[in-house]
């Protein structure tokens, strides 16, 4: 496969194919990013699992690699997960479970969205005949093989829901809601109003903030977009009194660490919205200047190859 691609990149390259240079550099752009997002998918070994708690009824799971984070609301009917990683994680993500916090059914997975890192283990809790809820365009993504290297046997949530949905477990109150595009077009966050915790999924990453947090995966071919992100970000902490979040990727934060998030996205719009202003600059010009430019967006990366085009296409003139 890999002497395919490279006989057919000198092929583009050359122009024998009877493309010109542009078209060349946009297929080659084309399997490299399905190359990235294929390998990016594949099963990594990773380390054991741990158990941290947040509350006295909720529990973390934290994420290694490109795995998400888990919450577990642990009521006396019975928990609540949101986000379940990849399915071949499954077996070790019920053992923790069952080891470190409890040994009571699993009654209902929460999809913050669709991309397999956070949904890839339901087809194992739907066979298990556990209830998996997602936004409705969650499903629908899963369905129509939206995300690019995705396992080919994903399952989608078998209860879905626009707008907002509540469920009450043993006692426990647990609020859903879908506001629309953000980070993909299928983004949820799941809110604890007892404990005042909140998941938001992939629409904060946490752990970015160490790294100047300058790198959004703007899933654009999932329907995501900058400025619906940042509306996303600005209605959570107007609807909710917030002390703790759980990320889809990164450690345990606060309130501020979301304001924080949504300021560098902010930052992000206002860079990319200056620099095509004048109506002339291509999307090569885009893609270099945030490479070298004050964002320094790692390239070729999965931030640059999945959200260029979309960002070009979001703020040119």
């Amino acid at each position: 496969m890999k002497l395919v691609k490279q006989a057919l990149l000198a092929l583009l390259a050359a122009g024998t194919l009877g493309l010109a240079a542009p078209v060349a550099r946009a297929q080659e752009q084309e399997l490299d990013q399905t190359s990235i997002l294929a390998v990016d998918l594949q099963p990594q070994p990773y380390p054991p699992f741990v158990a941290v708690k947040v509350a006295d009824d909720l529990w973390e799971i934290p994420g290694s690699g490109s795995n998400s984070n888990v919450m577990v609301l642990v009521t006396d009917e019975g928990l609540v997960l949101v986000d379940v990683k990849y399915e071949y994680q499954y077996d070790d993500l019920v053992k923790i479970i069952r080891e470190k916090i409890s040994t009571k059914p699993i009654k209902y997975v929460i999809d913050t969205h669709y991309h397999a890192d956070h949904s890839g283990a339901n087809v194992r809790f739907r066979q298990a005949g556990i209830t998996v809820i997602s936004s409705t365009p969650g499903r629908a993504d899963i369905l129509a093989k939206k995300q690019p290297g995705a396992p080919a046997g994903m399952v989608p949530a078998n209860v879905t829901f626009t707008g907002e949905m509540r469920l009450y477990v043993g006692g426990k109150e647990v609020r859903i809601n879908h506001y629309g595009p953000g980070h993909t077009n299928s983004d949820v966050v799941v809110y604890f109003p007892q404990d005042r915790v909140i998941c938001v999924g992939d629409l904060v990453h946490i752990g970015d903030l160490a790294r100047g947090g300058q790198y959004p995966l703007i899933d654009y071919n999932g329907g995501g977009g900058l400025n619906g992100w940042i509306q996303r970000l600005d209605t959570i902490t107007a609807d909710f009194k917030i002390d703790k979040v759980m990320s889809g990727h990164g450690t345990l934060g606060t309130e501020a660490d979301l304001i924080a998030y949504r300021d560098i996205l902010e930052r992000v719009r206002r860079d990319v919205r200056a620099y095509l202003a004048d109506g002339t600059k291509t999307q090569g010009d885009l893609r270099a200047h945030l490479n070298k430019g004050e964002l320094h967006w790692p390239d070729p990366g999965l931030a640059v190859l999945r959200g260029l085009h979309g960002l070009y296409l979001e703020f040119k003139p």
